[in-house]
């Protein structure tokens, strides 16, 4: 909080009192996201949790340095990787559609896109990039492109340019002999989407999940850098801790595997219609929810799926979802198997990345395994918003 005490101080006063944060939610999880917030001086959190007919709200610290006001629960904000499951989702649908199949080839679908440097298309099916197993270099980590982007953070590639970017680096390991996380995989995704309907991933996703679902405060930006209002000022920290708005940002440096745009309440409707199954047919719902053999996607009770992270908490509960890191955020969404209990988080502060994966943990444990005991009295109420 001492970041946001200061950067309130520096900016000057609220432009109104600050609100009182809603006191509904789980006190063993506002005890994790607070504590997260103290240690890693955050301007805050938000998060929103769903049980049985139940939601609650954890609002911790401020949503915008400049008036103090608290995170609101419909506040909009950048889901970074949790793109990657709504990708997957939609890829997953037509995979039940017989329209593609997991072992097609990324040569099939893209003709001699990934080739070079001992990348071979032919070699890499749909089910390796969603399950990150195809050994293509993660184009984000280039060097020459990050200081592009820092020269110039308004630039522009359009996915294919990324991909080549990606594949001007040797593969990490032959496809499918080893597990490890590249966005490059989901940006071909994106392209198969396209290239199998003629719409693009987000115009794709649009139709079959997010307007179907009524997830009303979910979009793609589609080349803006802004937010619509209500939004949730995300910040990101220099060298010299110095703390900067990071809100207005070009994503377009991550199609379809971090773009993503939505609130805690939509997150939570996803999440739970798609443990319900109400998305996919059960049988590919099981291979989605299938962890890789040899991956681990953070700690060492955290595998991966196709498009999901899923974690075996010490309680006995098995979780299914994604986390995202972007520029100004940290956020988490989470699902227990038949999608009746769900949990969507963020934080308005970037810095301190090395610390997500143990904060989603911990947030998961107290939610999951706090409330077990009680779950099963919780009096009925709305629907995730």
């Amino acid at each position: 909080m001492a970041v946001a005490a200061l950067a309130v101080a520096l900016l000057g006063p609220p432009a109104s009192p600050l609100p009182v944060a809603d006191q509904d939610g789980d006190p063993a999880l506002r005890a994790v996201l607070a504590e997260a917030v103290r240690q890693n001086h955050y301007p805050g959190a938000l998060a929103q949790a769903w049980s049985r007919g139940r939601t609650s709200d954890v609002a911790i610290g401020v949503g915008d340095v400049r008036t103090g006001k608290a995170p609101r629960s419909d506040a909009r904000f950048r889901a970074g990787s949790i793109t990657k499951t709504f990708v997957a989702t939609a890829v997953l649908q037509m995979v039940a559609e017989d329209r593609l199949r997991l072992d097609d080839t990324v040569e099939h679908w893209l003709p001699g896109l990934v080739e070079g440097k001992g990348n071979d298309g032919r070699r890499i099916t749909l089910r390796m990039l969603l399950n990150h197993t195809s050994g293509l270099f993660d184009y984000t980590t280039d060097k020459e492109l990050s200081r592009a982007y820092e020269r110039d953070p308004s630039r522009r590639l359009p996915p294919r340019a990324l991909v080549r970017v990606a594949v001007s680096h040797p593969p990490l390991f032959p496809p499918g002999a080893a597990w490890n996380y590249s966005d490059t995989d989901y940006v071909l995704l994106g392209m198969v989407i396209q290239r199998v309907t003629g719409r693009s991933y987000a115009e794709e996703i649009t139709r079959r999940i997010i307007r179907p679902l009524g997830l009303r405060s979910t979009y793609f930006p589609s080349g803006s850098s802004s937010m619509a209002p209500p939004y949730l000022h995300g910040y990101e920290m220099s060298d010299s801790g110095t703390v900067k708005d990071a809100t207005v940002l070009n994503t377009s440096f991550a199609p379809g595997s971090g773009d993503l745009i939505s609130t805690v309440g939509d997150l939570n409707r996803f999440a739970s219609a798609l443990l319900a199954g109400r998305l996919i047919p059960q049988p590919v719902l099981r291979q989605m929810l299938t962890p890789v053999p040899g991956s681990r996607a953070g700690s060492n009770i955290d595998k991966y799926g196709l498009g999901v992270i899923i974690t075996k908490l010490p309680c006995g509960i098995t979780v299914y979802g994604h986390g995202g890191t972007l520029d100004g955020y940290l956020t988490g969404v989470t699902a227990q198997s038949g999608g009746t209990h769900t949990l969507a988080w963020v934080i308005n502060g970037s810095w301190g990345v090395e610390n997500q994966i143990a904060l989603m943990d911990k947030a998961y444990i107290a939610e999951f395994c706090g409330r077990r005991q009680h779950a099963s009295s919780s009096p009925a109420g709305p629907r995730p918003r």
